[in-house]
């Protein structure tokens, strides 16, 4: 519901890491054209859901992003490293819970208990390619493909 009265301008987005994304998706809306904004809760959508977690914005947002995402779980893991910014440090603790480092490689907890092995942008690339191409049969839909990596043990 955040989000919606953000975008629709009836709040204000106070934290500055989030205005990029804000901006970028009033560009979005603006190409559209009619747009209507309407929030469904998410255990009530969960495929959009599953197709929201692949999303990631094009380079045109210039957002940044990290290039390795999961070296400051590791640090923290192995070194008890935190990072220097302090959200990102928050971040670090409350998510490290979910994550093991073992025999040189990062795993994330599924909410099945699995364990998912996290995979750098060119392993992903490649993951994501495999899993929408032949190897893992048809074209896939976002929802469908989301799921499907997850099968295939990546995260």
């Amino acid at each position: 519901m955040l989000i919606i009265n953000q975008l629709l301008d009836i709040y204000e987005v106070r934290k500055l890491e989030l205005v990029p994304f804000n901006n970028y998706a009033h560009r979005l809306i603006a190409w559209l054209g009619d747009v209507t904004l309407e929030h469904v809760p998410r255990e009530e959508n969960r495929q959009a859901d599953a197709l929201a977690k692949l999303a990631l914005p094009d380079q045109e947002t210039h957002v940044p992003l990290c290039r390795n995402w999961c070296q400051p779980f590791i640090d923290y893991m192995q070194h008890g490293k935190l990072p220097d910014d302090p959200h990102r440090r928050t971040n670090v603790k409350h998510r490290v819970p979910r994550f093991i480092y073992y025999k040189d490689m990062l795993y994330r907890r599924s909410f099945e208990g699995l364990f998912l092995r996290c995979l750098g942008e060119n392993e992903a690339k490649q993951a994501l390619e495999e899993a929408h191409s032949g190897i893992c049969g048809a074209h896939q839909s976002g929802p469908k493909l989301h799921f499907r990596i997850k099968r295939m043990g990546y995260y």
